[in-house]
């Protein structure tokens, strides 16, 4: 073998990619399987940090800046009206006793009463028990005798809707009886309606029904409107025989 030539080796760099181990690692005999304790206990020290100054900004953005301050010409029995519990203040809302003196709307079915004092707002907390308006499903509104026992009722001027729908026509005509000589509705053409938007297709003349007729009793006729009468200008009086005039 041909003796190598020191000068032509790459001089070794510790902090190289390449090239041979320090020479403490060479006295050591073995890479020592180390970590740096600094950047290990950085990471949650910097993610703790950033959430409380996540945290902090937020609250002070929502308390300070984006919710404005009270206004001064709000009526105060309202703004103390509006301080109640959200449980308090759907509960009013509804057709008992309570509501019916407060003159408020009634209660929806999305505005649930929940548990947890003042988390009750998170939607997470559990429904009360009590108090919330029950959902109402398609087969829940069907005209049954369980659900609606008064639609078959009989007696009392009450007809059962089951005897009313067993009924043919002329029962029915005679049961419920209609005025003999009633005007029809009135019909128009391209008459504004809910599926229209209100405008109808093009113009909306309206027909309006004929007076209805009574038997033996001719329609009068309209009468013309009379005239006022002048008022008669004073008459003056003759002179008498031997008065100047």
């Amino acid at each position: 073998m041909q003796p190598t030539n020191p000068a032509s080796q790459p001089a070794a760099d510790d902090h190289a990619p390449m090239g041979p181990p320090p020479p403490e690692v060479i006295a050591r005999g073995y890479e020592a399987d180390v970590y740096d304790a600094k950047s290990v206990i950085s990471v949650p020290l910097l993610v703790v940090f950033f959430f409380v100054l996540a945290f902090g900004t937020v609250t002070v953005i929502f308390r300070f800046i984006a919710y404005p301050k009270a206004d001064p010409r709000v009526h105060p029995a309202a703004a103390e009206r509006n301080k109640r519990p959200l449980n308090e203040r759907l509960a009013g809302i509804g057709h008992d006793d309570q509501a019916k003196q407060t003159r408020e709307q009634p209660r929806l079915e999305v505005l649930r009463q929940r548990t947890g004092g003042d988390l009750a707002r998170a939607i997470t907390r559990p429904e009360t028990a009590e108090g919330n308006s029950p959902e109402l499903h398609p087969e829940d509104l069907r005209a049954t005798k369980e659900h609606y026992p008064a639609l078959f009722q009989t007696g009392g001027g009450k007809y059962g809707i089951d005897k009313v729908l067993d009924l043919g026509d002329d029962k029915l005509k005679a049961l419920f009886p209609v005025q003999a000589d009633g005007s029809r509705p009135i019909d128009s053409q391209h008459a504004p309606s809910a599926s229209n938007a209100g405008r109808g297709g093009g113009e909306s003349p309206v027909v309006r029904p004929p007076v209805p007729k009574i038997e033996g009793k001719k329609p009068e006729a309209p009468k013309k409107p009379e005239t006022p009468k002048q008022p008669e200008a004073p008459k003056k009086s003759e002179p008498k025989p031997g008065e100047k005039k």
